[in-house]
């Protein structure tokens, strides 16, 4: 059963509003799943999509710093299949399938009408790739702002330690959330090659901010899909690492106002 309710930042940590008012929706995996939506515009909608291993949580400080941007935005986080409330939701949910569950979750919300914008970091922005290719020939996507993302084919994502941790007996003592991500990222190279045609099809707005001292995540994966873009803005974070949500929130926040902001300019 989904019911939509306010949200007030400034009383309750994103953190606290999670745990204590996220709500539940059937999807397609037969499971209830929790989720935070915060209904403030009804014009706007920001959907976010977190790494993997990691939680909704990881965006507080984004949402916090959104908030307080003079621009109402909706907000939709949760913590992915398999990880922290959803944890007990089928473990080894692969990259279609939770897209097609994050389709459905978006189909009963309402928020046909609204702006729609996919933010996602890292293994995230991959996912939101996915769902956008899945979502642009409806019309319903206006823009995506995409975080020191996994998204190029080419670059190495799978790691020795994910390889490790997937392989018999190590997997047996490995903690689920780490065995999903080891599992998550052995695979998506694979998909990602998929979707590299996906980038020719976007007529939206998409930002990528990236650091330039990203180790885990290298730019080369925000570049290649720039080059793939016919106007695609990329913002490089001079300095900074992988986990930009939270050292660099007030930029990411200012960055999902900017595509708002166009997006109703050109609707003028």
């Amino acid at each position: 059963m989904s019911q939509n309710f306010e949200t007030n930042p400034s009383a309750l940590s994103i953190s606290d509003l999670a745990s204590s008012q996220c709500q539940n929706t059937a999807l397609s995996i037969g499971e209830e799943f929790a989720y935070l939506h915060s209904v403030k515009s009804g014009r706007r909608l920001a959907f976010f999509l977190h790494g993997t291993p990691g939680l909704s949580k990881d965006w507080d400080l984004v949402l916090k710093k959104l908030s307080v941007r003079g621009i109402e935005s909706d907000t939709i986080s949760f913590d992915r299949p398999g990880f922290g409330d959803n944890s007990a939701i089928v473990p080894n949910q692969d990259f279609s399938t939770q897209i097609e569950s994050f389709a459905r979750l978006l189909d009963g919300t309402g928020s046909e009408e609204e702006n729609l914008v996919l933010v996602g970091h890292s293994y995230g922005a991959a996912l939101a790739l996915g769902l956008a290719d899945k979502l642009v020939e409806s019309g319903r996507l206006s823009g995506m702002v995409l975080i020191s993302g996994v998204l190029s084919p080419f670059e190495k994502q799978q790691r020795w330690y994910h390889r490790a941790l997937i392989q018999f007996p190590i997997s047996l003592f490995t903690p689920d959330r780490f065995l999903k991500s080891a599992q998550e990222m052995s695979a998506v190279s694979k998909h990602l090659a998929r979707l590299v045609e996906a980038w020719g099809r976007f007529d939206f707005p998409v930002t990528f901010v990236h650091g330039t001292r990203d180790r885990l995540i290298p730019m080369a994966n925000s570049q290649f899909a720039m080059d793939r873009l016919s106007a695609g803005k990329l913002v490089e974070v001079e300095g900074a690492g992988h986990a930009l949500p939270k050292t660099h929130a007030a930029l990411i926040a200012d960055e999902i106002v900017s595509i708002f902001k166009r997006l109703e300019a050109e609707n003028v």
